[in-house]
């Protein structure tokens, strides 16, 4: 009952003053007909998926059916009809803006019979002529990949993480000409064109990299679209609980570097600057389930990502005068929260709630490892950085 509470206060927090959102939604569609080619209306077709529920609807005069917003998943759709067999496809994968087309042919059953026929599940997107690639939960387990969403993107054909172009290109377009869309909202940075928003892959549902022939509410994109989902909830109760740590006592020793000779601008040499001390620490954890069986479903994450640099400048291993020696601490964190809540009000009306944190503080500066800054250099400035976003659709 406290879980179910607090999803409910969760969904009304939500609500308030929220942003209607992009493409998050894939469809499934078709016809029903009889062995002869003969077009069935009124036959009831479902799509069951394991985790969210079941979807229903009646095929109309001309045999056709239509679930316009399914959340991406694996689904079994059947369709039934009084004095037909049964018939079902299993395994209908819907991704992040698919169209999956499924095409019943139901045959005459006796009175004493009760079979039901299975058909082969549709592979390709019969309805879309875009170019686009879907990365999964599962497939982002075994990729190799950091913490941040966009290391997934360079999985799909035709992307490289180029550092010339400050990011990533998508086809040969420049790294600013993307947009970014995390759970139907917009999050491209404003002056850099590049992601403006962190999320980490453990919060990831699927990234979707569409490359060309993407829709009009795209527009404005003149390389790729980057489309992030984030986990939901699903009628069975899960939870997690890790961490991940990070540290200077895992690496090896800086590589040497060509300076100047401190007192002898002409004149250079290599040297090698002692390691900063650095720790990385991320504890996190996320739970999800229903808060009413097939109607209700909440996910909520929080991973803290906190990091401690401390560095050390002296006249002994930097070649300086002894009045420029820092020891200088700073200390980063980034508060990772991501919570929705789905809601399933009726066989064709679902909705979402979501909302993604990725707010950061860092505090103190580090002096460079060159030493050549003043004494008098003011290292206790720090910077505060809101960042979230909070979606309904």
């Amino acid at each position: 009952m406290r879980l179910r509470s607090f999803a409910a206060l969760l969904a009304m927090a939500l609500l308030a003053a929220p942003v209607w959102a992009q493409e998050q939604r894939g469809s499934i569609e078709g016809v029903v007909k009889d062995s002869s080619g003969a077009v069935l209306p009124g036959a009831t077709v479902e799509a069951k998926s394991g985790g969210s529920g079941v979807l229903s609807t009646t095929s109309d005069s001309q045999g056709n059916f239509r679930f316009p917003s399914v959340l991406p998943g694996i689904y079994e759709v059947s369709a039934t009809l009084s004095g037909f067999k049964a018939a079902k496809v299993g395994d209908v994968e819907v991704k992040l803006g698919s169209i999956k087309s499924v095409e019943f042919s139901l045959q005459l059953a006796s009175m004493t019979e009760q079979v039901t026929v299975t058909a082969e599940s549709p592979i390709v997107d019969v309805k879309n002529s875009g170019k686009s690639t879907n990365i999964r939960a599962e497939q982002v387990e075994m990729l190799p990949h950091n913490r941040d969403f966009t290391s997934l993107v360079s999985q799909a054909p035709g992307v490289n993480n180029e550092t010339k172009s400050a990011g990533i290109m998508i086809d040969g377009a420049a790294a600013a000409e993307n947009r970014y869309v995390v759970d139907g909202i917009e999050t491209t940075e404003i002056l850099g064109g590049l992601s403006g928003k962190n999320v980490i892959t453990d919060f990831v549902e699927e990234v979707q990299v569409k490359s060309t022939g993407y829709p009009a509410e795209f527009g404005g994109s003149t390389g790729g679209v980057i489309n992030v989902l984030t986990k939901s909830g699903t009628n069975n109760m899960t939870g997690s609980l890790y961490g991940y740590f990070q540290g200077s006592s895992l690496t090896g020793a800086n590589n040497p570097t060509l300076r100047a000779v401190f007192g002898h601008a002409d004149q250079a040499e290599y040297h090698t600057f002692p390691k900063d001390s650095n720790q990385r620490f991320e504890p996190a954890a996320s739970v999800g389930g229903p808060v009413m069986q097939n109607k209700m479903w909440y996910f909520g994450a929080y991973n803290p990502a906190l990091t401690t640099i401390k560095r050390h400048v002296d006249a002994t291993t930097s070649g300086i005068p002894a009045a420029n020696t820092h020891d200088t601490t700073q200390k980063q964190q980034v508060q990772y929260i991501t919570a929705n809540v789905t809601n399933q009000f009726g066989n064709k009306l679902r909705t979402r709630v979501a909302f993604n944190n990725s707010w950061s503080q860092t505090k103190g500066q580090l002096a460079a490892t060159s030493g050549s800054e003043a004494p008098t250099t003011d290292y206790t400035k720090g910077t505060n950085f809101p960042n979230w976003s909070r979606e309904l659709t």
